[in-house]
């Protein structure tokens, strides 16, 4: 196994271990819903589709990437595939930065669109990589091979600052989005893989002609703490808890995406329908959930991923009824407070 795929099969191993979380949540446990109780709605006629890029899904919800570049990501990216096939909702794959440099990676990646021809797939690369313009052939070669639908700029500066082999020079990243933008014709998404993504960043990238933010915030897997694992000479609790909570995040960029015809995604510690559901009714078009995929793959194979997921949005569409919301577009407008603090 070369140093790719071993840290590769490290982050999936580590990332079922209980100790990776950030000890704070989302922040979306501090909200709660104003009961409609009153709905007029008949429970059965509720709809969870959303469009996204001109395409519709069946649920609010998007497995967010995990993984590839190893023999075992096969199996995985393969089951995950099928699972977005049965329930319409699209998948990311995991980074894709080995495919710039070995071809005998790709694999665990075309063994998604072998699985679930008609699903939809991003692409995903680090933003390290986009800055450099030598690998921009490269992506568009991955876009091609996996006949990707979108891509996913993943940016993670505090994961890369800890990474034993990580990259810390992050100049010429917004030149290099920009310049690779202007070559590829598929929706183009940037994401934070953790930390959140702030107001002022997502202004800049949506004047260099990007799509759509996945703000990606804290309260979920914390990098940072997966990398320490990996990398004993460094230690930092603080570092483990850095980072914007993804709630935050969603309510500080909904009106400047909206205006702007930004599409607003959300994950970083989804970790139930309220979750969910928060996220839709802060400004999120769809929500993106990782690790708890990755456990419930582990316990159950396939048939645990699809209970998993259905018992979430059976929840959701009872959040839905008891708000009065027919449709995600409902949802967006939902009336929520903030919980007392004591």
């Amino acid at each position: 196994m070369n140093s790719h795929s071993q840290r590769k099969h490290d982050h999936v191993s580590i990332c079922l271990q209980h100790d990776i979380e950030h000890k704070a949540s989302s922040g979306f446990d501090a909200y709660s819903f104003t009961h409609h109780a009153l709905p007029e709605l008949n429970f059965e006629e509720i709809d969870l589709s959303v469009q996204l890029f001109g395409r519709i899904f069946s649920l609010p919800l998007f497995i967010s990437g995990m993984t590839g570049g190893y023999r075992d990501a096969i199996d995985i990216n393969g089951a995950l595939a099928e699972v977005c096939c049965e329930l319409s909702i699209p998948l990311v794959l995991g980074s894709q930065r080995s495919m710039l440099h070995d071809d005998h990676s790709a694999s665990t990646f075309t063994i998604a669109r072998e699985r679930g021809s008609n699903i939809c797939i991003s692409a995903n690369i680090g933003a390290t990589e986009i800055a450099q313009s030598i690998h921009h052939d490269g992506i568009i070669r991955i876009i091609d091979t996996i006949n990707a639908d979108w891509i996913t700029i993943h940016a993670n500066p505090l994961q890369e600052l800890f990474q034993p082999e990580g990259n810390t020079d992050f100049r010429g990243v917004l030149k290099g989005i920009e310049d690779c933008r202007k070559r590829i014709q598929i929706p183009m998404i940037v994401k934070e893989v953790g930390s959140g993504i702030s107001l002022d960043i997502a202004k800049r990238l949506h004047d260099i002609g990007i799509d759509g933010i996945d703000v990606a915030g804290k309260g979920g897997t914390s990098w940072s703490a997966v990398e320490m694992k990996r990398n004993e000479k460094e230690h930092s609790d603080y570092f483990k808890e850095w980072g914007m909570e993804t709630s935050d995040c969603l309510l500080s960029l909904r009106e400047f995406c909206e205006n702007k015809h930004l599409t607003l995604l959300s994950s970083g510690g989804i970790r139930n329908a309220h979750d969910i559901a928060m996220s839709v009714a802060m400004g999120a078009k769809s929500v993106g959930m990782a690790r708890p995929i990755l456990i419930a793959y582990h316990e159950g194979g396939i048939r645990q991923v699809k209970m998993l997921i259905e018992q979430f949005m059976k929840d959701v569409q009872r959040i839905m009824f008891l708000t009065g919301n027919k449709n995600c577009n409902d949802l967006s407008q939902a009336q929520f407070k903030m919980n007392q603090r004591n």
